[in-house]
């Protein structure tokens, strides 16, 4: 049994250390101004590793044009990807276009919701723009909303380190 973990821990390693790689090598070219190499290497680990950060630079590349014609929707869905591997940056970015109707309908609720969970996370800017929707939604509006923001927090939200000391905590337990 120890035999088969070792060689489990073994194989994941030597699997993910090239997807590590072409991510670092994607965002020193994205860095350099090298947006159509970057396109390349964020897209292909995107699609096929279901990477989040990967996703977060595409999404980012769509929104600005970079190596790409400029495409809110294209962003959007991209971010929403990468806002549902838990990255706060993705979900501050999503709830702006959600807040301007840039590439999905303009919505404040939404981006209420996507501000919140990603100020789940501390992130800043997210932190800071929770305000500026939250005023334009009505109670009903705040109420759904805190409800959907319970469950995304959750489900997207920072996630816990487990400590192997401490019994696993099981929901309706």
């Amino acid at each position: 049994m120890k035999k088969i973990s070792l060689l489990l821990i073994i194989l994941s390693t030597i699997i993910t250390t090239p997807v590590r790689a072409d991510f670092n090598d994607g965002v020193v070219t994205y860095l350099m101004g090298d947006y159509d190499k970057a396109f390349t290497t964020m897209q292909s680990l995107a699609e096929t590793s279901d990477h989040g950060f990967a996703q977060y630079y595409l999404g980012m590349m769509y929104m600005k044009g970079q190596g790409v014609e400029q495409d809110y929707k294209l962003a959007g869905k991209w971010f929403r990807k990468a806002s549902e591997k838990s990255i706060p940056q993705a979900q501050y970015k999503l709830g702006n276009l959600y807040y301007r109707g840039k590439g999905v309908p303009k919505d404040y609720e939404f981006a209420y919701v996507w501000f919140s969970v990603g100020a789940e996370h501390k992130h800043k800017l997210s932190m800071d723009a929770i305000n500026k929707a939250k005023e334009k939604l009505s109670e009903d509006e705040l109420k759904e909303a805190d409800k959907l923001i319970a469950k995304y927090a959750k489900q997207y939200g920072p996630k816990e380190d487990i400590d192997p000391n401490q019994p696993i905590k099981i929901d309706n337990e």
